[in-house]
């Protein structure tokens, strides 16, 4: 039994983040799958056809690793197009063999918790590959607002009503009225004590640090102790404000602090995450910016209590094995996930295997086309939980019809 490839296609649409979806064609059949935002993935199609076609599918890890070890010498942007590629194999398989992939997979768990990545009192604003601020103006061709990427939002030079406590605590109700049982808030916001010299060297001063718990206690007073709270810092903050923050958070009994400083971002300091996860009371997460099980591997003796994989960043194959050293060290697994319907839903398969999953992420609640450009037309994430069916391959199918009215030219 063969599957050989006969296509492949890369298209890149502008929506909160860039999704960049791929499509694996073996004749008449076609997987779908989506690569994490990175510049330049359209570019590589050429490339990458080249190394897939007359392959067959069947030996996907055989692809695989030979897309790896074609792009050794390419960085780390390669790593999200072979990721977007390997789900895109699998979709194809499974649609072929009419099962769906969790159950292809091994996976037990058809209910996937679900938390919504909130922002603040109003999402996140669109951004492109660079990170940049855009405007989605009539949603088919987006117009970049500043050349300071959105990790500087606190560059900003005033503070705004969506960054108010009550903005927090509106959207905090708000989400667990739609039947959300985990939400996150990023806590790199502007405040009205903002100073743009301090937080350029990672420091907070304890208004900005009073701001901050004067937020999550509102949150947390108003959501009651059933509702996992976390938060985001972005890597913004050196290692002394991150310790202050740690302490000053910790009476709120948070799910997690996310990615407190930069020495999360490729691993480069170990003995400065030890540290973090040695003092502060709440848990650490990290793992957005990894791509590998080795990655993971060394992270260990860091202590870090909850890994973040980005499963369009990782693809199954490695995603699976970052799973599987997940469980062996009792490593909670809640993965990243700022993607469209097809990557969420790549992610939520791959969770039904993990038997430490804490919940993974949503980030386009306040997007409303998200669940529009894919058929069928059923709502993908209720009550705060993704179903997996019996539906084969990921369940859903990119519909390029629908998403020509807000990408004119997708040529998928």
């Amino acid at each position: 039994m063969e599957l050989k490839i006969t296509d492949f296609k890369v298209f890149t649409a502008q929506a909160n983040f860039e999704w960049t979806f791929v499509k694996v064609y073996s004749k008449d059949l076609y997987g779908v799958g989506e690569a994490g935002p990175a510049p330049g993935l359209k570019g590589m199609e050429s490339e990458f056809k080249q190394l897939l076609l007359g392959e067959d599918a069947f030996k996907i890890n055989r692809i695989e690793q030979k897309l790896r070890y074609a792009t050794l010498y390419s960085g780390s942007t390669t790593h999200h197009l072979v990721a977007g590629t390997i789900i895109a194999i699998y979709d194809l398989i499974t649609k072929y063999l009419n099962i769906p992939l969790y159950k292809f997979l091994g996976g037990d768990r058809d209910e996937i918790r679900v938390y919504a990545d909130a922002h603040a009192g109003n999402g996140l604003e669109a951004i492109n590959s660079l990170l940049l601020p855009v405007s989605l103006c009539d949603n088919k061709h987006a117009e970049i607002r500043s050349n300071i990427p959105i990790s500087g939002r606190l560059t900003e030079d005033k503070w705004e009503k969506e960054y108010s406590v009550e903005a927090f605590v509106k959207r905090a109700k708000d989400l667990v009225n739609e039947g959300y049982t985990a939400i996150k808030f990023d806590l790199d916001i502007p405040t009205p004590y903002l100073n743009l010299g301090r937080i350029r060297v990672g420091d907070l001063s304890l208004k900005d640090i009073d701001f901050m718990i004067e937020i999550i206690k509102a949150i947390r007073d108003s959501i009651g102790n059933e509702i996992d709270l976390m938060v985001d810092l972005h890597w913004r903050y050196n290692l002394n404000t991150v310790l202050r923050l740690c302490k000053a958070l910790s009476p709120y009994r948070l799910r997690w602090i996310e990615d407190p400083t930069p020495a999360s971002i490729g691993l480069s300091n170990f003995d400065e995450l030890r540290i973090i996860a040695e003092r502060c009371n709440t848990p650490i997460a990290i793992g957005e910016t990894l791509y590998s099980y080795q990655q993971f591997k060394d992270l260990i003796p860091s202590k870090i209590l909850v890994w973040t994989p980005d499963i369009a960043k990782t693809g199954i194959i490695e995603g699976r094995r970052i799973i599987e050293l997940a469980s062996m060290y009792d490593i909670e697994f809640s993965p990243h996930n700022i993607g469209s319907p097809i990557a969420t839903m790549a992610t939520a398969h791959l969770s039904s295997l993990s038997n430490t999953l804490g919940a993974m992420e949503f980030h386009a609640h306040d997007l409303p086309f998200w669940n529009e450009i894919v058929r069928p037309k059923k709502r993908i994430i209720d009550h705060g939980f993704i179903k997996l069916n019996d539906e084969p391959g990921l369940g859903i199918d990119l519909d390029t019809d629908a998403a020509k009215k807000y990408w004119d030219d997708i040529d998928l």
